[in-house]
């Protein structure tokens, strides 16, 4: 069989969803004439390399690799390497190149799809209303970090590799390119895959759909807009989460990135890479300033780290994440809920550096942190 047979394969075997899920633990998103509560935010991943192991992992990051470098595979840039813990070797991919290497510059092209979701009661959330803000926050445009005047993903991966960046490549950069913005993309919501109501705490409308349901509309939208495997797609919508299960009970998903591997008539592969954020109003989650540009935050740092969902870890722990229980996989956003710092009147989120998911002692990450703010002080607790 052919080794391009033999990638195949392996892609098609590992690819699966990354879902940022956010409810409650029990009766999460319930209605009633009060309006909807969506409850306490969590994280819960779906990752497509969890049942395989370690070594598993390494040949589909071999096989991946061989087929970019050798032309099999169209996706976005991405360099690859590997960390030792605990005796054993967890290959992994990042989007760019790698830092230690020197400065080099990597630009992905990237597009915003703006959603506008019909509900069956006729309700309509459209993000289209929420184009300009995105546009203008953070992830696309330039603010000062600590790392450097950057964007936000820029920003994250700088100040996760300081040891690299400060030394020998100060000019490493990761960015995003000005958004191509397409044309609005109306969903009709089939009342059987989702509703709408109010926000019990603020009284916004409020859309909750099934995530399954939606990601099918997504994946179709890859091939209907004839969109490349070589750029970074973001569909955008407003006040509108997800719900797994088929119960709109189990909600809400704000956000999520996949790797969808696909085989031409002609034989061509190519993995497309995707995120679905929804932009928020403020207060829907409570106190917790899950609001704006928070959840494509979470998932752009995610997409960077991790952008064909195979990245696996040591288990690892997180004292902000109890609901993970033992978790294995390089989701940077995932160990930190509800902690968030402001850019410019924008809430992203923090994020975790390889190093703490390394177990590495003293952490790559500028001043030896293992999160961009410092929210954890030691490389993760094992379980």
């Amino acid at each position: 069989m052919s080794t391009k047979k033999n990638w195949l394969k392996l892609i098609i075997a590992f690819s699966l969803v990354t879902i940022a899920t956010f409810g409650t633990i029990a009766s999460a998103g319930a209605q009633s004439a009060a309006g909807v509560d969506v409850g306490t935010p969590r994280y819960a991943t779906f990752h497509g390399n969890t049942q395989v192991g370690a070594a598993g992992a390494a040949a589909h990051t071999a096989a991946v690799a061989a087929a970019r470098s050798s032309g099999f595979v169209e996706t976005v840039p991405f360099w690859s390497s590997a960390f030792a813990a605990d005796g054993s070797i967890y290959p992994f991919q990042m989007v760019g190149t790698d830092p230690s290497l020197g400065s080099k510059t990597t630009t992905v092209k990237t597009e915003i799809i703006p959603l506008k979701l019909v509900f069956s009661n006729g309700v309509v959330l459209d993000g289209t209303q929420k184009l300009d803000k995105t546009e203008d926050s953070p992830i696309f445009t330039k603010a000062d970090f600590t790392s450097g005047h950057t964007q936000y993903g820029d920003a994250i991966q700088r100040a996760e590799f300081w040891k690299y960046v400060s030394n020998g490549s100060k000019n490493y950069h990761v960015l995003l390119s000005e958004p191509k913005i397409y044309k609005t993309v109306t969903l009709n919501v089939p009342a059987e895959y989702g509703i709408e109501g109010p926000s019990r705490r603020t009284g916004a409308p409020l859309g909750r759909v099934d995530v399954n349901w939606f990601d099918t509309q997504l994946q179709g939208l890859l091939f209907s807009l004839n969109l490349s495997p070589k750029t970074l797609p973001i569909f955008l919508d407003y006040n509108t989460f997800l719900y797994d299960g088929g119960d709109p009970a189990n909600c809400c998903i704000l956000g999520y990135h996949n790797a969808l591997p696909v085989t031409t008539a002609s034989g061509d592969s190519k993995i497309y890479t995707y995120a679905f954020a929804a932009y928020s109003d403020p207060g829907l989650f409570g106190s917790l300033p899950i609001e704006d540009i928070h959840a494509l935050s979470h998932e752009i740092s995610e997409w960077y780290n991790d952008p064909f969902t195979d990245n696996l870890t040591p288990n690892w722990t997180s004292p902000l994440s109890p609901q993970y229980g033992c978790s294995n996989i390089l989701e940077v956003g995932d160990p930190l809920v509800g902690i968030a710092f402001d850019v410019k009147g924008y809430h992203p989120q923090d994020e975790t550096f390889y190093s703490w998911f390394a177990r590495q002692d003293p952490s790559l990450g500028i001043g030896g942190k293992y999160t961009y703010l410092g929210t954890f002080t030691a490389y993760a607790p094992t379980c």
